[in-house]
């Protein structure tokens, strides 16, 4: 005996608003990659940056020169620039510290509580500001649960914790139907 499943209307709306929650709005390989410059031009005032995988590799407690590049071509187009990160308030304060700006330690994305602070520190409507991150169920699923445009890149090292390479397996499906590369 055959089941026959009939993808419903109600199944539609479901996948549409999981793809609108989780599909980034822009992809690149890495930060070097984006022209800030344009979206300065566009109107947004402020990125907002993940640390692990993102800027650096997991558990860095400084800046290394790529980090540092990237938030000089940030400021340098005039963005305000935050770091939102799920870590713990001693490594965010101590990696923000190292390049000169602000950071919301335990910001538990994809709850939009860190990504509002950030905003609202720096008095940009959500709407005005970006998150870059690396993970689509943390770092894209918080930007666009916020009112934020989501920026994914790849991230920047392999070697990762098992829950995050747990994550990873999940999002590979959304990686294949979004057909990021």
């Amino acid at each position: 005996m055959y089941k026959v499943y009939i993808f419903t209307p109600r199944i539609a709306g479901m996948v549409g608003l999981i793809d609108r929650l989780i599909k980034p709005d822009e992809y690149y390989h890495d930060l070097s990659q984006i022209d800030f410059d344009h979206y300065y031009q566009a109107g947004f005032r402020l990125i907002m940056l993940d640390i692990d995988n993102t800027l650096a590799g997991h558990g860095a407690q400084q800046a290394d020169d790529y980090a540092r590049s990237a938030v000089g071509r940030i400021k340098g187009a005039g963005l305000a620039c935050w770091i939102v990160s799920n870590g713990g308030e001693r490594r965010v304060s101590s990696y923000a510290g190292s390049l000169g700006i602000s950071g919301v330690a335990m910001a538990n994305k994809p709850s939009i509580r860190g990504l509002r602070k950030a905003c609202r520190s720096s008095k940009v409507n959500p709407e005005k500001a970006i998150m870059i991150g690396d993970q689509l169920l943390t770092d894209i699923f918080g930007a666009h649960r916020a009112g934020c445009l989501a920026i994914l890149v790849r991230p920047r090292f392999h070697k990762e914790a098992w829950n995050i390479r747990f994550k990873r397996k999940l999002e590979k499906i959304f990686y294949h139907r979004y057909k990021i590369r």
